[in-house]
């Protein structure tokens, strides 16, 4: 899937922009519905970041600072969920699935990213 079929499955605008525009690479506005992307991130690591940034779509803006620590969280978890979901629908067999493969390919490398990685697996399979 591409990042401009994942704005229109969610109904939302993309802005593509250049690097120098923004302080940040990527961001949501929800209410301008409209998802900002820096053109200096690459086209495979595109709808990674779209993902994440979708997981911000139903967080309020004046309240980021407070909850900064959850929303990108929550924002990371939404992404794996649906890398994951997607990844599996193109596995044969559930049981032959390595989570490390799977974090390695999309550079996820904390302990948490694990933990959630885990997590949504079991959520999909059961």
């Amino acid at each position: 899937m591409t990042v401009r079929e994942l704005c229109q499955k969610f109904q939302i605008r993309l802005h593509i922009f250049k690097d120098d525009e923004y302080e940040d690479e990527a961001f949501y506005i929800p209410g301008l519905q409209t998802m900002f992307i820096s053109s200096s991130i690459a086209e495979d690591e595109r709808v990674k970041v779209a993902l994440h940034e979708l997981g911000h779509k139903g967080h309020l803006p004046h309240l980021y600072e407070i909850f900064r620590e959850k929303y990108e969280m929550q924002a990371n978890r939404n992404m794996i969920h649906h890398l994951l979901k997607a990844e599996m629908e193109n596995c044969e067999d559930y049981s032959h699935f390595n989570y490390l493969v799977f974090m390695e390919k999309y550079k996820l490398k904390t302990i948490a990213d694990e933990a959630m990685v885990k997590e949504e697996y079991y959520n999909l399979v059961s």
